[in-house]
């Protein structure tokens, strides 16, 4: 698959080395958000052959807004947003520490990784959803206990 920001320039040295190098037949070369896409593909699109939608494409580091027009990226309106999982995970143990949860310093950031990737949603207002947590804390929360695996205390 081709990242969405990928340049002509690279795709073509791609193709260079796997037809030269790796004697390839024949090779396609695909956007990720096209392929995304097509896979959420209703009876009735495939019917019309309209390949056209939005794509939001949030990985570690950075998130893509990609729109697709018959089956085509339209790379001038791609959007890269520096928001993503990572800073999803950093929130979550920043919110650990401020309530004082009682993580272990050196568990917080897996531990952090752990609930997101566990129990994380998108929620259509996010003030609503923290006054509900805020407003009964212990309905919701769960104490750390355990052996720390690294100090074994």
């Amino acid at each position: 698959t081709d990242p969405p920001l990928n340049t002509p320039e690279n795709r073509e040295y791609t193709g260079e080395i796997m037809f030269e190098l790796f004697n390839v037949p024949g090779l396609y070369i695909a956007t990720q958000a096209v392929l995304a896409l097509a896979t959420s593909w209703t009876s009735r699109q495939v019917g019309e052959r309209t390949l056209t939608g939005t794509v939001i494409n949030s990985g570690d580091g950075v998130t893509h807004v990609i729109p697709v027009d018959e089956g085509c990226v339209i790379r001038s309106c791609i959007m890269c947003i520096p928001i993503a999982g990572r800073d999803i995970t950093y929130f979550v143990r920043q919110i650990l520490r401020e309530r004082e949860i009682g993580i272990p310093p050196e568990q917080s950031l897996e531990t952090a990784k752990t609930i997101k990737e566990r129990w994380g949603y998108i929620c259509p207002d996010v003030a609503m959803e923290f006054a509900k947590y805020d407003a009964d804390p212990d309905k919701w929360m769960k104490k750390f206990e355990g052996v720390n695996p690294i100090n074994k205390q």
